[in-house]
């Protein structure tokens, strides 16, 4: 899933290109960049075993050192996560999505602006 979503956000929003980084950025990033970490896994069981189907909850965080380059990219990510249910990305079949929460600060040791998107990906992995 991880690599399905970092495919989508790379092919759909131009400034995230070769931008986006698992927990942490490296040092000195000064491009918007998204940093995302994986923060609820769940997989379904059922009474005859373990299925394809899995819930992932997932923080991604937008920085960018302009406050209004940030609200657009967040904006951008969190239309793109909506329009997800009902479609396959990769081997994945997007069931619905849930955005848990949004929010922003400023990252005063970074001095970057961030936008904080918690959402949780209901699919079934597919062929």
């Amino acid at each position: 899933m991880e690599i399905a979503l970092r495919n989508l956000i790379e092919n759909n929003i131009e400034e995230l290109q070769n931008e986006i980084y698992p927990t942490n950025a490296p040092e000195g990033a000064t491009r918007p960049y998204l940093v995302y970490t994986r923060i609820n896994t769940k997989k379904v069981k059922t009474l005859q075993g373990m299925t394809n189907k899995e819930y992932l909850s997932y923080m991604f965080s937008i920085m960018a050192t302009r406050y209004g380059e940030m609200k657009k990219l967040t904006k951008q990510v969190e239309d793109l996560l909506i329009s997800l249910p009902g479609q396959k990305i990769g081997n994945f079949y997007i069931e619905d999505i849930d955005i848990n929460n949004v929010h922003e600060v400023f990252e005063y040791e970074l001095q970057v602006n961030r936008g904080i998107i918690d959402f949780t990906i209901y699919f079934e992995e597919v062929e």
